[in-house]
């Protein structure tokens, strides 16, 4: 056992940042506004899912929203002095238990979700299943190029020593690990019409 401490979440969140830096399809995106949390799912059979993004604001970025004569609001989450648009949840230990390429697909694809005006919603590909579009593997392709670039880019490095780890190894090789953990914030009402 090394006896170092990893926090997965910090590190989920140098990797974003990473990635940004790397890819001007992601220029947008301020890593001061997203906060990278965990959850957890122990099923490990088929499908299932291995990240989201919860965006913290509704349709073009609107703060309210009027449902059934009731207004709704996000509640307001600060992080370091900074609003919070988004949150990108990594499952744990699915996530990481994906091969290194996966682990960076799947990474590239919740950053695509975030929309291209930084606003807090997602990025929407149609009126008719707006998060991915009419196809998940044409949602996929539209960065299929940077994601390639940039596994090639980090091939080599300590980033990528610890993306091929899966989390039974990550486990073993850390003395501690932790993840910060926060419930998916629901719109509150806040007042009625």
């Amino acid at each position: 056992m090394a006896g170092d401490t990893i926090n997965l979440s910090d590190f989920m969140t140098f990797l974003l940042q990473d990635i940004i830096t790397a890819t001007p399809l992601f220029s947008h995106i301020d890593m001061n506004r997203v906060l990278v949390c965990s959850a957890y799912n122990k099923k490990v059979t088929g499908g299932g899912i291995f990240a989201k993004v919860v965006p913290l604001r509704f349709e073009n970025g609107v703060t309210v929203k009027k449902f059934r004569n009731h207004w709704y609001a996000f509640p307001k989450i600060m992080n370091n002095g900074f609003e919070i648009l988004y949150i990108v949840y990594f499952y744990i230990p699915r996530y990481f238990d994906l091969p290194a390429y996966e682990k960076l697909n799947v990474a590239f694809h919740e950053l695509y979700h975030i929309n291209p005006e930084f606003n807090g919603d997602v990025r929407r590909m149609g009126a008719y299943k707006f998060s991915h579009g009419y196809s998940k593997e044409h949602f996929n392709n539209q960065f299929k190029d940077e994601l390639s670039h940039y596994y090639n880019k980090i091939k080599n490095t300590p980033l990528y020593a610890i993306l091929e780890m899966n989390f039974a190894q990550i486990a073993e090789h850390f003395e501690t690990v932790y993840t910060r953990n926060m419930k998916v914030p629901r719109p509150k009402k806040i007042k009625d019409t």
